[in-house]
């Protein structure tokens, strides 16, 4: 089976996420409407304590294990590569089945002290049993992407999707009639049920993976490992995947923080209760949501880049990691500065047709650049963790987070600034984080750096910038739904026909090597 080119393996990945978004989006609108907010907010209350557990499970692992089959691999060790699997699906078994349980015992507990509703018991106990299946398929997943494989991976994430829309469907009708906690429950259920579906598949596709992999290249002598090389092994696995961990601990609680900070400096600026919830409303669930969009494909990008430069690495092939960070550094910035840019100039327009809020267009101006460095960030972070220093974008992200969390609290009480300083502060914070992600680069392969790939990207970012309020106030007398959808699309058309026209989308390997 021939290993998908990193870039190829990130669009793929990117259009599976993008499918899966769109599903989410479909079965949400109507769920919503099923069960209202009441049911919303029970599913609400059990899934962050699911997806807490979910990043304890399945986020530091699965990248280790991409990063130590790609190291096998690239020495044409097979045997190597499978043990390495097996011990980590046996540690996912492990600590999945551990957390289920866990949640399982404790779930009166949070549903009455800590969420406040007895009726929350039953989302968290039906959400239990998922956190061992997700973690035993992120298993698959990182070995199938170690050997630089992202189909079965995409394919798995939109089989799960499908069967957890249809169970979130399910429940939503037959289970209501019984009351909105047994809907919530069946609806956090689909994620057992969508994580089995994508499970299956994952099987299917490793016995026929192994089965060809056996004809091609059979094994001359089978034996165990001897007992140093497991141990080694496993301290292998934890050195790389508990960083990965703690990194994805650190937005979250940079989330929880905001979530008490943001809304009490506005309340100390002045501001009422009401309109401090509001303003914080409008920053982190319309702005957010969609200045953080692109996320949709630096992830896959950064997911796709751990195991090439791994491979690249165990082959001392230094020159080939130096080219696969250039071409995911401009890519990056060929995707993430106009959609940064396009979201600072339509950012009203856009609120007002997808959230009925226009009022949140100025708050998501502000945050727009964030689109642009976020992207960087977590490219970069993917090519460091590719290199075995997995500390070092953990590190970043914390001196980001830390700049962040200080411009919430000094800018955001300003008069003249407001939610927009706390907006200031999210990209100031991505700035930060991947300007260190940057020069640790720079420092540990001697790479120069994306200012070489920015004019360009810049120019093409900035003419599209001027052409785009022409093309809306051209279209507006139509209405806003048609002047927008118009003006995105030939933003984005004259923004490539620029890049082309200057020759930024020249450049041997980039996109298709």
């Amino acid at each position: 089976m021939k290993p998908d080119s990193f870039l190829r393996g990130t669009f793929i990945l990117t259009a599976a996420g993008l499918v899966v978004k769109v599903l989410g989006a479909a079965c949400r609108i109507p769920f919503t409407r099923l069960v209202g907010s009441e049911g919303v907010g029970l599913y609400q209350m059990a899934y962050p304590i699911y997806a807490t557990l979910l990043a304890l499970s399945a986020s530091g692992l699965p990248v280790a294990i991409s990063l130590l089959v790609a190291e096998k691999g690239a020495l044409g060790d097979r045997l190597g590569a499978r043990q390495t699997f097996f011990l980590s699906l046996i540690l996912l078994c492990l600590l999945g089945l551990f957390l289920s349980l866990g949640l399982f015992e404790l779930a009166p507990y949070l549903a009455t002290e800590v969420l406040g509703d007895v009726r929350a018991y039953y989302p968290l106990v039906a959400a239990a049993p998922a956190v061992l299946v997700i973690s035993i398929v992120s298993a698959f997943r990182g070995y199938f992407q170690g050997w630089q494989l992202m189909w079965p991976t995409a394919l798995s994430q939109v089989v799960e999707q499908v069967v957890r829309v249809g169970t979130v469907f399910w429940a939503a009708l037959v289970l209501l009639p019984r009351g909105v906690e047994f809907a919530a429950a069946g609806a956090t259920f689909g994620a057992f049920t969508g994580g089995f579906g994508g499970l299956l598949v994952l099987c299917g596709v490793f016995l026929w993976f192994e089965k060809g992999a056996q004809i091609k290249h059979p094994p001359r002598k089978i034996h165990r490992a001897p007992l140093g090389g497991t141990a080694l092994l496993l301290k292998r696995l934890f050195a790389y995947a508990f960083p990965i961990s703690a990194g994805s601990f650190v937005l979250p609680l940079v989330q929880t923080i905001d979530t008490v900070m943001i809304p009490s400096r506005l309340r100390t600026a002045g501001y009422t209760i009401r309109e401090a919830t509001s303003l914080f409303g409008e920053l982190s669930g319309m702005a957010g949501t969609l200045v953080y969009l692109p996320a949709i494909f630096t992830v896959s990008l950064a997911n796709s880049l751990v195991p090439s430069i791994a491979a690249a690495l165990a082959r001392g092939n230094r020159k080939e990691i130096q080219q696969r960070v250039t071409a995911a550094m401009r890519i990056t910035i060929i995707l993430c500065l106009p959609a940064a840019v396009g979201l600072g100039v339509l950012a009203t327009p856009i609120n007002a047709l997808l959230f009925g809020a226009p009022g949140a267009g100025l708050i998501t101006a502000w945050l727009a650049p964030a689109a642009f460095f976020s992207g960087l960030q977590q490219t970069t972070s993917g090519a460091l963790q590719g290199l075995g220093f997995t500390w070092l974008p953990v590190v970043s992200l914390l001196i980001g987070c830390g700049v962040k969390v200080i411009c919430n609290y000094y800018l955001t009480v300003l008069p003249a600034l407001g939610i927009k300083g706390a907006a200031l502060g999210s990209v100031f914070g991505f700035l930060t984080a991947s300007l260190l992600n940057h020069l640790a680069l720079r420092v540990l392969i001697k790479h120069g750096g994306f200012m070489s790939s920015l004019p360009r990207p810049l120019l093409a970012a900035t003419i599209m910038g001027a052409g785009i309020p022409n093309f809306y106030a051209l279209l507006s007398p139509a209405g806003n739904l048609l002047a927008t959808s118009v003006s995105v699309f030939a933003g984005g058309a004259l923004y490539f026909a620029v890049l082309f026209l200057t020759g930024g989308l020249k450049g041997k390997g980039y996109f298709f090597h």
